[in-house]
């Protein structure tokens, strides 16, 4: 959210009797409209991605208890449901000439799957680092993660290449160690 010269990050945690839709898409073209919504909409809309965190994460409760030390030291780790979150992440941060890398390291129940956001000229630093983390139970067994968010129903598979125009990819890059 944009305040003056620097952007403060909107953390939201709720609890859902149901599952919820996969964005928050928002627009103040012609009239503000907010909705969920099963896939990324363009063009009115701005989209943005539902991340499962799974606990909630530690900051949060910190910024809602604490009354002194607002700053955060190092980066912030949030681990998430499902490799679904951690691609609709990698999927809202990917345009023509970036994509974030997904790192993949040895964890204790397996390997972890990891996206580091950073969240810019956050009022108390240069950024805020996120590293939202998924634990699976396997090495994956290609070089990419190939993500669609169709209507009704997401599509996220390991592959080769990334010539499927259909899909945004998360590049993985294999880590002998990962320190945070």
């Amino acid at each position: 959210m944009p305040l003056g010269r620097v952007n403060i990050p909107l953390l939201f945690h709720t609890t859902a009797p149901e599952l919820v839709k996969k964005y928050v898409v928002y627009t103040a073209l012609e009239k503000e409209e907010t909705r969920l919504s099963d896939q990324p909409e363009t063009g009115r809309y701005i989209s943005y991605p539902i991340i499962h965190a799974d606990p909630p994460p530690r900051i949060l409760e910190k910024a809602i208890t604490s009354k002194h030390g607002r700053k955060i030291r190092g980066i912030e780790k949030i681990k998430v449901r499902a490799l679904d979150s951690i691609m609709r992440l990698v999927s809202a941060m990917t345009d023509e000439s970036f994509s974030p890398p997904v790192w993949c390291f040895k964890s204790r129940n397996g390997y972890s799957l990891a996206v580091l956001y950073p969240v810019y000229e956050y009022y108390d630093s240069i950024a805020l680092p996120f590293l939202y983390y998924v634990e699976v139970e396997e090495k994956p067994p290609a070089p990419f993660i190939a993500y669609s968010p169709t209507l009704g129903r997401e599509s996220i598979r390991y592959t080769n290449s990334v010539s499927d125009t259909r899909y945004s990819y998360g590049r993985l890059i294999f880590l002998e160690k990962f320190i945070v």
